[in-house]
């Protein structure tokens, strides 16, 4: 995280006490900024100071915010299972943001400013006037609240990588920045197994097609959760206790995360736990994106590419990208079993983003499954466009498809997906389903880069 002044232009921005409408009085004592100060208007602005994060005048070593500053916590500021913020976000500012529809392509619709010291107050309510979220403060500049965004990828207006952090442009195929705050959004008719028809999945007839498909049905958004529980416990999701490494195996479904357990200094394999001298927080990393560990299109391969795979910090690997091991997932049937170990001895080898979205925030369809049935606004085309069709290699278009795969021809509940559960649902594809399409097609997956 570049704090001298080179790195940021050559022009120091950071200025407290300079928001205006958002926050009309006592500036200054809380270390508001104004929005343009962000990016608003002008991405060269944007910055990053350490008191963009953290007030020093309200700093607690504590894991809870509102906790005890008289007796600070030993281990440190950071409660793994939890979104709660930490002693060293105390006091600080952020935003709370506000939606109108549940829509993966829909922006939010306003953000709530949240602001001051907490003191004793026990309230740790996202509604709080006050930060009560470490989300709450990474929001005021990682979403369209701290930059302009018009909500058209992959050609919009967000700031583009390389200028600021260390990461260059064009890594992964990405050369904007996304908008976290529209990609986190965790609708409450959307935990656990809802029906729902208002993901941003397609529904009706493809462009230039005449069939009719509804990738909305056993369908819904999916998140990591960051800004609130998944509601899909081990039951819902078919997945078991094994699936997870410690300790994400407890609670799933009504646990939280926070931005940090996925963004901060490497950490060893299997584990978002610093070593060392390091702190928790996303202060900077030797991988790209700030990550603890490495995320490309190569993990999942197994090897070197998964020994400090970002994903295999939380999920076991070899459940996930194994030949063997235990743990069942959402993807299996009971002729099959575990599905993800099936692919992989049949392929001999498997990849995350053949399946699941290069950006796994969070995303329109569930599990982060990618459906090149049904590419629509995030890679610019029209809602429903099918892809990669009448070929065999993946389909990239940043941010969100890095050298993709799937089909999904109907979603399926977890536990009882079917061969013909993939596949063309027709032209511009070769329409063929199942097995056909998987292992004798024009767009076979016998040999996937």
């Amino acid at each position: 995280m570049p704090i001298n002044s080179a790195d940021q232009g050559g022009t120091e921005m950071h200025d407290i006490g300079t928001a205006n409408s958002d926050a009309p009085t006592r500036r200054g004592k809380d270390f508001i900024e104004s929005r343009s100060l962000l990016g608003i208007g002008n991405a060269g602005n944007r910055h990053a100071e350490c008191t963009d994060c953290h007030n020093p005048h309200r700093v607690t070593r504590n894991k809870v915010f509102n906790a005890n500053a008289a007796t600070p916590d030993a281990d440190g500021t950071h409660n793994i299972g939890s979104n709660l913020a930490s002693g060293v976000l105390r006091g600080t500012w952020g935003v709370e943001p506000n939606y109108g529809s549940a829509s993966f392509h829909s922006l939010p619709t306003s953000y709530s400013m949240k602001r001051g010291d907490p003191g004793n107050s026990a309230d740790t309510a996202k509604t709080a006037s006050y930060v009560t979220r470490e989300y709450q403060i990474c929001l005021k500049c990682h979403s369209d609240y701290g930059y302009d965004d018009n909500n058209v990828y992959p050609n919009g207006t967000r700031p583009s990588l390389g200028y600021l952090g260390g990461t260059p442009f064009g890594t992964n195929g990405l050369t904007q920045y996304t908008n976290q705050a529209k990609e986190f959004q965790a609708p409450l008719t959307h935990q656990g197994n809802a029906v729902t028809n208002d993901s941003g999945a397609f529904a009706g007839d493809p462009p230039g097609t005449v069939a009719n498909v509804n990738f909305q049905t056993n369908n819904r958004r999916s998140w990591h959760p960051v800004v609130d529980a998944t509601g899909r416990s081990h039951a819902l999701r078919n997945t078991s206790e094994a699936s997870f490494l410690a300790p994400w195996q407890n609670n799933v479904g009504s646990q939280t995360m926070y931005c940090s357990d996925c963004h901060g200094s490497s950490t060893g394999a299997t584990t978002i736990t610093p070593t060392g001298a390091n702190p928790w927080g996303p202060h900077g990393s030797s991988n790209n994106f700030i990550l603890k560990g490495a995320w490309s299109q190569a993990t999942g391969s197994g090897g070197a590419a998964d020994a400090n795979g970002l994903c295999f910090k939380c999920h076991t690997q070899a459940t996930y990208a194994g030949t063997s091991g235990g743990g069942t997932t959402g993807f299996f049937n009971n002729d099959k079993d575990n599905l993800h170990q099936y692919h992989r001895d049949k392929i001999g080898r498997i990849r995350c983003t053949w399946c699941h979205v290069a950006v796994p925030h969070g995303w329109k369809n569930k599990a982060l499954l990618v459906n090149l049935n049904d590419v629509g606004a995030e890679a610019g085309l029209p809602a429903g466009t099918q892809v990669r069709n009448n070929t065999t290699a993946g389909y990239t278009s940043a941010p969100y498809y890095l050298n993709a795969i799937l089909k999904v021809r109907t979603f399926a509940p977890s536990g009882n997906w079917q061969e013909n559960s993939c596949g063309s649902v027709g032209a511009p594809g070769n329409g063929q389903s199942g097995r056909d399409w998987m292992r004798d097609g024009s767009e076979n997956c016998d040999n996937p880069p």
